[in-house]
């Protein structure tokens, strides 16, 4: 959970580990009637103690808590593993901000194999539930209680839920290679892969009548398989790479792009993915 890509993110937008000298902002900004009462699990008042067992929490290997920082200020944070929660201040409301830092973090938190991620809103937080929808998170048909510690009752909850394939289907990756990248086949690239396949028949690649039943046969649900087109730094298709169990298996529109690119691409895939990825949403 540390590689995040910043193309897409204004300069002075940050995601970063939480620091010693946040936390009086983090006390402060959990002490806010506009923000506390949203979060369930945090106690009111909120406390030196309380931050600590806050950190405590983010230490946990499947857990990690992050500041969401903009222009050098403490906007908010977010915690994302088992579930995903977030607050931000409200002088930060209404810029995109949240968005921006919550399709980054489930972007990482899907770059390598990841059960499917939950989010709970209060029935009233109608702001929070805009968010997570627009991400494109499925709300659950029914509701629940949840106990808030700032009311010290159970308060109607509404849970929000993304799959990894969900996540790679509505966001899908870039894999930078230096100086190539890959992304998911979709039907959309048929026609050009066609050109791709050999004219000999392959145990591996499909005939060319098959190609739309084979993108979607091996479309990409997350780490380590899937079907990829690679892209020049121009976005031309220029080959497909097939990830399976067994060493990856690439084809190319040319000679001169197999010639160029085959061996470093056929180096960086044999890693895994896990091992060469940048991910990006494009």
């Amino acid at each position: 959970m540390t590689r995040f890509s910043t193309d897409q993110a204004p300069q002075d937008f940050v995601l970063r580990q939480v620091q010693k000298k946040d936390l009086p902002t983090l006390i402060q900004q959990l002490n806010d009637p506009r923000i506390a009462p949203w979060l369930a699990a945090l106690p009111q008042p909120f406390g030196p103690s309380d931050v600590d067992a806050l950190l405590a929490h983010g230490q946990h290997p499947d857990e990690h808590l992050f500041i969401v920082e903009h222009g050098g200020a403490v906007a908010g944070c977010l915690c994302i593993g088992a579930s995903l929660w977030y607050w931000l201040d409200p002088a930060f409301w209404g810029r995109g901000l949240m968005h921006q830092a919550l399709e980054r973090a489930v972007t990482a938190h899907f770059a390598a194999l990841a059960p499917p991620l939950s989010a709970t809103c209060h029935t009233d937080n109608a702001a929070s539930q805009t968010l997570l929808t627009r991400l494109g998170f499925s709300p659950a048909p029914t509701l629940r209680k949840m106990f808030f510690q700032s009311t010290q009752s159970a308060e109607l909850c509404r849970d929000f839920v993304m799959t990894p394939e969900q996540w790679h289907l509505l966001h899908p990756p870039l894999i930078a290679l230096n100086d190539v990248c890959l992304r998911p086949a979709e039907q959309k690239d048929a026609v050009t892969l066609v050109r791709m396949l050999p004219h000999a028949g392959s145990p591996i690649w499909p005939a060319p009548e098959t190609i739309r039943a084979f993108i979607e046969t091996h479309r990409f649900r997350g780490p380590p398989r899937g079907l990829f087109v690679i892209l020049d730094a121009h976005r031309r298709s220029l080959g497909m790479a097939l990830l399976t169990e067994n060493t990856p298996a690439l084809r190319f529109l040319s000679e001169e792009d197999a010639t160029r690119h085959q061996d470093q691409i056929s180096a960086a895939l044999a890693q895994g993915i896990g091992a060469v990825q940048s991910f990006k949403c494009e």
